[in-house]
C-alpha cells in the first residue's frame, strides 16, 4: 500500500500526467479534507442570501455543514452547525429567519452570532459552573465579503482573502463575475442541489477549463436540439442560447501563490457577441436596447488601460471548488455552483442563480429561462457531465486501473499564445492550461507541512 507521498508523486502537472489514485483513494480525500479544505478560503455563500436582521442560510466548507448568519447588528456570521453539547445540528432548515437556533436534542439554544443564550434546567442541574460564554457554536475565524461574494477559512493563520485571490484574480472577480461597475448582480431565491458521482477535483477542473468536452462529444446533443429547433422555427430560449463568438480564448488568472481562476471562451477584441447581443435586445424593446449600449461603455471604460477590450467568459472555476456558467452573454443568468466533497467518489453540487441587476425585467426573465434550461439537472447541459462522471467512477474504482495516468496536455507549450496586456494570461481555446495549474496547486497545498 502506497502513503500519501508516494500517491502525491504521480501528479506530474509539468508533463500533463496525474494519477486517477488522486480521485479515488481515501486517505488522500482525508489528507485533502485537512489540507485543502481546511485551510483555504471558501466561497460560502452571496450577501444576498442573508438580506435583513436575522437572516440565515446553510452551507458546506468542504463536508463541515456551516450556517450563514446575519445577527441583530447587520454582521455576518459563519458559524459551525454542530451543538457544542452532543454534537446535534441545530440549523435544521435550508434558509429562513430567526432570532436563533435551538437543538432539538436538549433544547441548548444560540444566537446568531454563535453565543450560548439558554441552557434548559441550567441552575438546577449544573449549579452556576455552567460557563456558557465558552460553549458557544464554533465561529468561524476568517470571514471575508468581496462586493457581496462571501468567503471564509477555518484557517486562523490563512493570508488575507486579498493576497488569497490576488490582483488579477480581483479584476476578473469584481468586474466579469459580480458585475460590480454595471450595477452588480440581483438573487434568485433558493439552491439548487443533487448528487453526482466522481471526486470533487474531477468537476472543478471541469469548469476551471475543460472545453474541450463541449464541442468535441458530450454536449453536441445540445448543439443538435439546438439547430432542429431552429429548423422547426420553434424559439426557445436554450434553441437561441448565445454559445459562440469568432474569436475566444483561455484565460488563466492567478499564479503560484494565489488561488488559481480559469475562465473558459474569453471574447477579447472582437464585437461580433455584443452585436448578437444588441440584434436580441431589439426584439426585447427599447429599454434593452438602451441598457446594452450602455453596459457596453461601462465595459469599455473598465479595459480604457489595456491592450485588449475583453467583454465576457462562458465557464470558469475558482480553486478549490466554485464552479461559474453562463458569464457568456448578459442574455444567460449566471450560476455559481459549489462541489462539496462527498467522500472520494461523490460530491454535491449546490449552486444558485443571479443576472444583472440594472438589467431590464424583460432580460431578466429571458437570462432566467435559459440558466434553467441549461446548466440545470432539468436542463440539457449538466445531465451529460453526470453521465460522464459516473462512467468514469465505474471504470476507475478497479486499482489496476489507477496505474495509468489521465493526460492533460492539450495546448501544451502554447498557453500564452493569445492576445497580450490584460490581467493574466490568454491562450488557445480550448486547453488543458488550467488543469494543469489547478493541479499544481493542489500539489503546492497537499505537501505544506
Amino acid at each position: 500500500m502506497k502513503n500519501i507521498d508516494e500517491v502525491l508523486s504521480g501528479v506530474d502537472w509539468e508533463q500533463g500526467l496525474v494519477s486517477p489514485e488522486i480521485h479515488f483513494d481515501e486517505d488522500v480525500y482525508r489528507a485533502e479534507s485537512d489540507k485543502v479544505f481546511n485551510k483555504a478560503w471558501l466561497v460560502v455563500g452571496h450577501e444576498d442570501m442573508v438580506p435583513k436582521i436575522n437572516d440565515y442560510v446553510t452551507n458546506y466548507m468542504g463536508d463541515v455543514p456551516v450556517v450563514v448568519t446575519r445577527d441583530g447588528r447587520g454582521d455576518v456570521h459563519v458559524l459551525v452547525n454542530r451543538c457544542s453539547h452532543r454534537g446535534n445540528q441545530v440549523c435544521l432548515f435550508d434558509r429562513g429567519n430567526a432570532k436563533g437556533f435551538t437543538c432539538s436534542y436538549h433544547g441548548w439554544s444560540f444566537g446568531l452570532d454563535g453565543q450560548l443564550n439558554g441552557v434548559p434546567m441550567e441552575q438546577a442541574l449544573y449549579h452556576g459552573k455552567l460557563d456558557k460564554s465558552a460553549l458557544g457554536l464554533e465561529t468561524v475565524p476568517k470571514v471575508a465579503n468581496f462586493h457581496g461574494l462571501l468567503f471564509a477559512s477555518f484557517d486562523p493563520d490563512a493570508p488575507s482573502l486579498e493576497s488569497w485571490l490576488g490582483e488579477d484574480v480581483s479584476w476578473w472577480l469584481k468586474n466579469f463575475v459580480l458585475a460590480a461597475p454595471l450595477g452588480g448582480l440581483e438573487m434568485l431565491p433558493g439552491w439548487h442541489r443533487y448528487r453526482s458521482p466522481g471526486n470533487w477535483k474531477l468537476v472543478s477542473e471541469n469548469f476551471i477549463g475543460d472545453d474541450y468536452h463541449v464541442f468535441s462529444a458530450t454536449h453536441i446533443s445540445w448543439l443538435a436540439v439546438m439547430q432542429e429547433f431552429v429548423s422547426k422555427g420553434m424559439d426557445a430560449p436554450m434553441a437561441t442560447y448565445p454559445a459562440n463568438a469568432q474569436s475566444v480564448y483561455e484565460g488563466a488568472i492567478g499564479g503560484a501563490e494565489n488561488a488559481p481562476f480559469g475562465m473558459g471562451m474569453v471574447t477579447v477584441g472582437s464585437d461580433d457577441l455584443f452585436q448578437r447581443d444588441l440584434s436580441e435586445a431589439k426584439t426585447l424593446g427599447t429599454d434593452a436596447v438602451e441598457w446594452i449600449h450602455h453596459r457596453k461603455q461601462r465595459l469599455d471604460e473598465i479595459s480604457k488601460d489595456l491592450e485588449g477590450a475583453p467583454y465576457s467568459f462562458m465557464n470558469g472555476g475558482l480553486f478549490p471548488n466554485l464552479g461559474l456558467m453562463g458569464f457568456f452573454s448578459p442574455m444567460i443568468g449566471r450560476q455559481f455552483l459549489m462541489f462539496h466533497p462527498r467522500g472520494a467518489i461523490e460530491h454535491e453540487v449546490w449552486q444558485w442563480n443571479m443576472v444583472e441587476r440594472e438589467a431590464p425585467q424583460v432580460v431578466k426573465d429571458l437570462a432566467i429561462q435559459r440558466a434553467h434550461q441549461g446548466q440545470h439537472m432539468a436542463g440539457i447541459v449538466a445531465p451529460d457531465d453526470v453521465e460522464n462522471f459516473e462512467r468514469m467512477v465505474e471504470a476507475g474504482k478497479p486499482t489496476r486501473n489507477w496505474e495509468r495516468p489521465f493526460h492533460y496536455g492539450l495546448q501544451m507549450g502554447q498557453e500564452d499564445e493569445g492576445p497580450a496586456g490584460l490581467h493574466g494570461t490568454m491562450g488557445p481555446n480550448p486547453s488543458e492550461f488550467n488543469q494543469r495549474r489547478f493541479y499544481r496547486f493542489w500539489l503546492q497545498m497537499m505537501e505544506r507541512k
